[in-house]
């Protein structure tokens, strides 16, 4: 699953990507293709599907398997569901499976805020007004910058540096 990195990953985290969430679920096509771990959260007294970590392989990448995988571990009804990520391919796939997804476009929600600095305190990291975390993961997690054409304007305009390990913590609505 490396290749879904561009890079080689330490043992501890993928470790702790396998091991720590609630849920865990392997997709297989004569190998491993896809990984996803979640765990339902309580954020603002809303129940969330928080998405701990998610590895794609690149050609199975735009396929709609983060959809598909997601769709699954929404067993039950959630009213969120949310991520941090550095990734614009990533925020392009949460956007196809919500309804509305913040930070974005439109002005953030008070509750959707409350969630973010919910989401921020469980992850103990501080953020701007947008979600960004400065230096979360302390350099370029990815072996290659990540684009896409449509995110990448918001990502700028958020004032992300993904060099410097900017994150962004993103929350989407289901209904």
């Amino acid at each position: 699953m490396n290749s879904a990195f561009g890079r080689n990953l330490e043992f501890d985290d993928i470790y702790q990507h396998i091991t720590s969430p609630e849920s865990l679920y392997l997709l297989r096509q004569n190998k491993l293709v896809a990984m996803a771990a979640y765990t339902g959260k309580q954020f603002s007294s809303r129940h969330c599907l928080y998405v701990d970590g998610i590895a794609i392989s690149p050609e199975m990448q735009g396929k709609g398997v983060f959809k598909a995988i997601t769709l699954k571990a929404m067993k039950e009804s959630y009213d969120f569901i949310c991520l941090r990520t550095q990734n614009p391919r990533m925020y392009r796939a949460l956007e196809k499976c919500c309804s509305r997804i913040f930070p974005g476009s439109e002005t953030m929600p008070q509750i959707v805020k409350a969630i973010i600095l919910d989401m921020a305190k469980d992850l103990n990291c501080s953020i701007d007004g947008n979600g960004v975390v400065k230096s979360y993961y302390g350099g370029l997690f990815y072996g290659i910058e990540p684009h896409h054409k449509k995110i990448d304007p918001l990502f700028k305009e958020l004032g992300l540096n993904l060099h410097n390990g900017d994150g962004l913590l993103v929350t989407g609505e289901t209904e």
